[in-house]
Formats: C-alpha cells, structure tokens, sequence
C-alpha cells in the first residue's frame, strides 16, 4: 500500500487562494484533462508524477508545499502498535 494521499483540503485551498473557481480553470492553466483534475480533486485517483508536476508548476507551488499536498500521509489503514497490556 502507498501511505500517502493527497490533501485535497489543502489542495482545494490553493485553487481559492489563486481564485481558480472551476475545474475547466484548473484544466486549462494545467495542461490537465478536466477529468483527470476532478479525479484527483474529488480523491478518486492519486496523481501520476507527471500531472502532479503539472498542477504544481500551473498553482506555483514550492516543492515544500507541493510535497505536503501530494504526499500527505495516508493514516487510515495504518496499524498502530499499542505499548502495555
């Protein structure tokens, strides 16, 4: 399993702070398929490297920014190991 997902919180924030109201918008600064960047944003589909490029670069992130965004850890199937009886 991965471990890690995409904020798309995080992500959606980005597109509000850059005043990007629709995924067409998101689409046509991107190079992305519209399909594809409502994949991504909806949480259906985690991003080949070469789209999240593309959505990094056209939302100017750093790569500090993109990397929490993309790569945000995935806690839901992680199992925790509990000290003690």
């Amino acid at each position: 399993m991965r471990g890690y997902k995409v904020d798309n919180n995080a992500l959606k924030k980005v597109l509000v702070d850059k005043n990007i109201k629709t995924i067409q918008g998101l689409s046509d600064i991107s190079g992305v398929n519209r399909n594809t960047c409502a994949q991504v944003l909806g949480g259906e589909i985690y991003p080949s490297s070469d789209v999240m490029a593309r959505l990094a670069n056209a939302l100017g992130l750093g790569s500090e920014e993109a990397g929490k965004i993309f790569f945000a850890q995935d806690l839901r199937n992680t199992k925790v190991k509990v000290k003690g009886g």
